[in-house]
């Protein structure tokens, strides 16, 4: 699974649910697709925001992500077959992947001296429809702090959802680097072979 928390580096397969949703090459698309989201607990907050959808075919998951300045907010669905209307149980990310049909949360925010960032545990996200434009759903989760334990109780929903197939990148592989530094041994292996 993908993590939210670095997420927004990405919600990482695996492991770090966060790191997806904020780190992305792409901006939020203005299409009318919100996400709402309140939280309670340790701290207290909320966000509306644009939201993004992606399926990533090769991983068989659909992340959900909204970002509104420092805070930033990403779900992956793991449908059981394909992509239909129902819970999805929120588990660990780490077993998100693992046991479908299942769902994963993340929410990280930046605070006055650092990052803050919880994963969910417990839960469910419910999608509504997945009609095109109309894709929606609402959510429920206990999320645990990925530094310090504490905890915090989210509630939000998301509407007006288009489904848009993910980069390739989804699947954890990255781009081809750009060679820019000169390979020393492979120019003089030229020159003298």
């Amino acid at each position: 699974m993908r993590d939210p928390l670095a997420a927004f580096g990405r919600l990482a397969i695996g492991g770090v649910v966060l790191a997806t949703a904020c780190s992305r090459e792409r901006p939020a698309e203005t299409t009318g697709a919100t996400l709402e989201a309140r939280w309670v607990g340790s701290d207290t907050g909320k966000i509306v925001a644009p939201a993004v959808a992606e399926w990533c075919d090769s991983l068989r998951l659909l992340e959900v992500r909204a970002v509104h300045g420092d805070t930033g907010i990403a779900l992956v669905l793991y449908p059981a077959d394909s992509l239909t209307p129902g819970p999805h149980r929120v588990v660990p990310p780490e077993r998100g992947d693992s046991t479908r049909p299942s769902g994963a949360v993340a929410l990280r925010w930046f605070a006055e001296t650092s990052i803050r960032g919880f994963r969910g545990d417990s839960g469910s996200v419910t999608l509504s429809a997945t009609g095109p434009g109309a894709g929606g759903g609402s959510f429920v989760a206990r999320l645990r702090s990925t530094t310090d334990g504490s905890r915090l109780h989210l509630t939000g929903s998301f509407r007006g959802l288009t489904v848009h197939p993910a980069s390739p990148e989804c699947a954890g592989v990255p781009k081809e680097p750009v060679d820019t530094e000169p390979d020393l041994e492979e120019e003089a292996e030229e020159t003298t072979g």
